[in-house]
């Protein structure tokens, strides 16, 4: 009885090339996976990239406390202001980065996977309704009543 040779050590084709490696373990981990959140944007929904900040951290680091993140690369006044409501719920980082793909802000789910994306000049409306969907009303803003025992 004669057996086919068999391609033991040998994937097909596309996997040979680096492109196709990458398509195949993006597929695996889910990386090019996108969630349809209702946003346009082709980030919204996807995976975060794991952007190299201005102090050397990556944004993988930055979000292993399992919280939202709102990160900001154009140090605008108005998010950092804005993200004050959510304090218990999102971290908010305000840092440069040696590619922002041409972004000037994300939030991002502690999942990793980005919720809002600015690209010009932010659109706070929009901000506001991505935090509620995914982290609730800003209750930071007071301090509950706490009763004495």
């Amino acid at each position: 009885m004669t057996r086919a040779p068999t391609r033991r050590g040998r994937g097909p084709r596309s996997v040979q090339t680096r492109d196709g490696t990458s398509a195949v373990v993006a597929r695996i981990w889910g990386l090019s996976q996108r969630y349809d959140l209702g946003d346009p944007h082709d980030l919204v929904g996807m995976s975060a990239p794991d952007f190299e900040l201005a102090d050397a951290t990556r944004l993988g680091a930055r979000l292993q406390r399992a919280r939202g993140l709102l990160l900001d690369f154009a140090n605008d006044a108005s998010l950092a202001d804005l993200a004050g409501g959510w304090t218990s719920r999102v971290d908010y980082v305000s840092s440069g980065a040696r590619d922002t793909l041409g972004l000037r802000a994300l939030l991002i789910r502690p999942d990793g996977v980005v919720a809002w994306v600015a690209e010009a000049s932010p659109d706070l409306d929009a901000a506001v309704r991505a935090l509620r969907r995914w982290f609730g009303d800003p209750t930071d803003m007071f301090e509950p009543e706490r009763t004495v025992r």
